[in-house]
């Protein structure tokens, strides 16, 4: 299927739309911003559509603040006019029209046009009919590598391209520590260094250029450390009160669920990050084969990796702890 799809992008010159997921991580913003100079490169009129912004560092990725991109909550009146005129639409980083969020998601579920899935969770859609869909890939930037390797257009990728897709290669990889790295994503990702990428820029970028508000946010996050489970799993959490008292910024909580997963003995870290709205947003990591894909979609509406998930409860912080960490206990004994 994907072959078909590069072969019309050979033809002739398509107006093309780009979306990410809601609340755009690094792996949505670098494959996104990746593929959109790429298709750009070869001649394409392209829009990169972001539901919502990303977090700051996230903002300074190459290309971000260009004319192609827009932020559909800043934007609102512009989307439906984003989709009537693309002729391809590349739906990346997510699974279901749903996780792009409420204004998009209508948008997305109602495109008459031709529309690609390239994604690497769990339970794809089926309202995508054409999707390069594969699990065992551990990012969405990576796939796109695939994609440009098999359109045999390595010569096309700029330093601009190269830094995103191996941004976010760098950023769901867990820097290369997580189990879907491959000797595959290895070799993309030096093939992305020849090209122009610059990892240590990307790693100062991200991870060495902080507000005072994430560490203090991590600080806070931290702190409410609960053992869980005879010690197989940790349970951090941020209250609304935590976070005003930290200055809390959209990102700064970003990688502090990893920090469970340290503990001797962890096999699952959960956070719980209390929102304005009074739902309680959750991020689940894990070790081996704790699939907390499942566990997150049995209890929590979520779902994502087998070893990276996300749900949400509508019950408050307190009565959302005590739940998971009754459920928890049988799950790993």
């Amino acid at each position: 299927m994907i072959h078909d799809v590069l072969r019309t992008l050979r033809q002739r010159a398509h107006q093309i739309l780009i979306t990410t997921h809601w609340n755009p991580d690094g792996d949505a913003v670098g494959s996104a911003l990746g593929w959109a100079h790429y298709l750009r490169a070869s001649g394409h009129q392209v829009r990169v559509l972001f539901p919502n912004a990303p977090s700051k560092p996230l903002q300074q990725s190459p290309g971000f603040s260009s004319a192609f991109v827009v932020i559909a909550d800043d934007r609102p009146d512009e989307l439906e006019g984003l989709f009537a005129h693309a002729e391809l639409h590349f739906a990346l980083d997510y699974n279901t029209p749903s996780r792009a969020g409420s204004a998009m998601e209508p948008l997305i579920a109602s495109y008459a046009g031709r529309q690609v899935l390239i994604d690497h969770h769990q339970q794809p859609d089926g309202l995508f009919a054409e999707a390069y869909s594969s699990t065992a890939k551990g990012s969405t930037s990576e796939m796109i590598a695939d994609l440009i390797t098999a359109d045999e257009g390595w010569a096309q990728v700029d330093p601009a391209c190269a830094e995103n897709l191996l941004m976010g290669i760098i950023t769901d990889s867990g820097s290369f520590r997580y189990p879907s790295t491959t000797a595959q994503t290895f070799a993309t990702a030096a093939r992305l260094v020849e090209a122009g990428a610059q990892p240590n820029a990307i790693h100062e970028r991200l991870f060495d250029a902080n507000p005072m508000s994430r560490l203090k946010t991590f600080g806070f996050g931290l702190s409410s450390a609960q053992s869980a489970a005879q010690g197989k799993a940790v349970v951090l959490s941020l209250s609304l009160e935590d976070l005003e008292r930290a200055g809390y910024v959209a990102g700064d909580s970003e990688g502090l669920v990893n920090w469970g997963l340290s503990v001797e003995g962890v096999e699952v870290s959960v956070l719980l990050r209390e929102d304005a709205a009074g739902l309680i947003k959750m991020s689940f990591r894990s070790k081996g084969d704790r699939d907390v894909n499942e566990f997150a979609r049995a209890h929590f509406a979520g779902g994502g990796h087998r070893n990276a998930a996300g749900g949400a409860s509508t019950q408050t912080l307190a009565e959302t702890k005590a739940q998971l960490i009754s459920l928890l206990e049988p799950w790993l004994a």
